[in-house]
């Protein structure tokens, strides 16, 4: 989790009462703490007014269970991710109101078998051949997702093409040159092997500029009806707020009130406040320009 949350550009700070592996994370420049997270003294010396998230990856249901309770006592106010060995636990945790359950067995068994089923459609059983082709996984912040094939310079000069694109449960064989690549795509790439290594390391790569251009990825975000604004009195229907903004309403803070049920025939108020999502740069502009 670290490694990824590192190379998200995201700022970390780790707990272990292992001093071998506080020393192997020193040595890399991450900050760490020795404590034991089950050790309700340890949280008064953590940070926690700048934490955002708090993150376990203890299976012990027990242990995590308390960390809820007393993170709940000191009042703070961060996110926090638990992680279940089961899915009785996740149930369990998802009901206690965590905001995110981790279910690292089902879902490394989940990428597995796609895996498996992707290489055993593909690669031949009958022929023991060392196959110049490589199977990769797209992740995420790669600089490749939403690129077009054409715009990502694999064929030269070490001659790697790509075979397929498989996505959803369906394979995309010889994609045309306009073929956009996605987070989640298994991407298998032909030539000689160190290609293939290049050619792993350019799809994988991190946008450096993803997370300050952020076009591409969705936001939540707040901005606040005017006393005055024409918007007043006037339904989301009525105003086509998603086609008009490029965000769709999801919660309104009116008042005390929050209403969290948005029907297309509600009527907005001034003063109202609109949690919304869209499209990053299409919240951004929202908020530039509230009160709206």
């Amino acid at each position: 989790i670290a490694e990824c949350l590192l190379r998200r550009k995201k700022t970390p700070l780790g707990i272990d009462f292992d001093p071998g592996v506080l020393d192997r994370w020193r040595k890399r420049g991450m900050p760490v703490l020795y404590g034991d997270i089950a050790d309700p003294e340890m949280h008064e010396h953590l940070p926690m007014e700048k934490a955002r998230w708090v993150i376990s990856s203890v299976r012990s249901r027990d242990t995590n269970l308390a960390l809820l309770n007393h993170l709940r006592k000191a009042g703070c106010g961060c996110r926090l991710a638990l992680t279940a060995a089961n899915e009785e636990e996740a149930g369990e945790f998802k009901n206690a109101g965590v905001h995110l359950v981790l279910r690292p067995f089902a879902d490394a068994a989940e990428q597995a078998a796609d895996a498996l089923a992707y290489a055993m459609d593909f690669l031949p059983e009958t022929i023991d051949w060392p196959v110049s082709v490589l199977e990769m996984r797209i992740k995420s912040d790669s600089a490749a997702a939403g690129k077009r094939i054409r715009d990502i310079p694999l064929m030269s000069p070490k001659g790697v093409s790509i075979l397929s694109v498989s996505r959803g449960g369906r394979v995309h064989y010889e994609p045309e040159p306009d073929f956009r690549i996605f987070p989640g795509d298994r991407v298998l790439v032909l030539g000689p092997p160190e290609g293939l290594m290049e050619a792993e390391t350019m799809l994988n790569q991190p946008d450096a500029g993803r997370e300050v251009r952020g076009a591409e990825h969705f936001e939540i975000g707040e901005a606040r009806i005017a006393d005055d604004s024409g918007l007043a009195g006037r339904s989301i229907a009525d105003l086509r707020f998603r086609q008009t903004y490029g965000a769709t309403v999801i919660g309104i803070r009116r008042g005390e009130e929050r209403i969290t049920s948005i029907q297309p025939g509600l009527e907005l108020a001034a003063g109202d406040s609109l949690i919304v999502i869209g499209k990053t740069k299409a919240v951004r502009d929202l908020k530039e320009r509230e009160p709206l």
